[in-house]
């Protein structure tokens, strides 16, 4: 019985639509050599490819890429990245740098191979997905327990909580509180402070306090994080400005590289 479209199916929609929001602008090649940290499935990777010269993507979790197989890919932390200095022009993540427990690690890193007048996306959930993701938990297990009445298991085998636990199987203890308590999203100590954590003003200070200016920030639309429609209330939502996640422009410190000029609808960097 299923009364929602199919997960894999929403994800992937959901996922082609923030790219779009994000990539429309760029011109085919014009992103040069890329690096994406946290590639997952592979999905973005694929979407991402025609937009520079090369592209190349790490992933820590154990497993292979579902799609864009093609595509150099190497097992590696963002905390320690096995490139030269100033290896790529343009870097990129999709909800990844809320999971790395090292931040000044990581950003360290990036700094280390991104070129001088290089660009980073970097695209985060926002306070307004982690209200969502709260308010809307008890429904999705609701929903998600009817709809696996003669139906094949609606979430995917590769769990945001398997890559934490290294892939190893949780227990049963595990698997119950995941079952019946919201769990923390990332690498933030309980809700409150995810959702502190979550908010643009956060990141930027993040960004700036590890040498990077925040050239401008993009608001993605708006969804549910369980696949839920309403799309009435999400168009709504969105008129009212919230976005369920942020992309994060970002350079180094004083650079001014002319792809920025393909992104004129970013919003204004917020001060720390």
């Amino acid at each position: 019985m299923r009364l929602r479209e199919h997960w894999p199916i929403a994800r992937s929609r959901l996922r082609r639509r923030d790219f779009a929001a994000v990539f429309d602008p760029i011109p085919r090649g014009a992103l040069g050599d890329m690096l994406e940290v946290g590639s997952g499935d592979g999905f973005l990777a694929a979407l991402l490819s025609p937009l520079g010269r090369s592209l190349t993507t790490t992933e820590y979790a154990p497993g292979e890429a579902s799609h864009g197989r093609e595509l150099p890919r190497l097992r590696c932390s963002v905390t320690a990245l096995p490139f030269c200095d100033a290896a790529f022009d343009f870097i990129f993540s999709s909800s990844v740098l809320e999971h790395v427990r090292d931040r000044d690690g990581a950003m360290a890193e990036l700094r280390r191979c991104l070129r001088p007048d290089g660009v980073m996306v970097h695209l985060m959930p926002s306070p307004t997905w982690k209200l969502l993701q709260l308010a809307l938990y008890y429904p999705h297990v609701v929903l998600s327990g009817i709809e696996m009445i003669g139906a094949e298991r609606q979430l995917p085998a590769a769990t945001t909580e398997q890559w934490r636990d290294g892939g190893a199987r949780p227990s049963w203890w595990q698997e119950f509180k995941r079952g019946v308590f919201p769990q923390v999203h990332g690498e933030f100590d309980g809700h409150v402070r995810e959702l502190l954590g979550f908010r643009a003003r956060a990141w930027t200070r993040t960004f700036l306090g590890a040498g990077f200016d925040v050239r401008g920030r993009l608001r993605l639309p708006l969804c549910s994080g369980y696949g839920f429609g309403l799309e009435r209330l999400r168009r709504a939502g969105e008129r009212c400005g919230l976005g369920a996640h942020n992309a994060f422009i970002v350079t180094h410190r004083g650079a001014a590289p002319p792809i920025l000029s393909h992104w004129p609808c970013a919003l204004p960097a917020i001060p720390s």
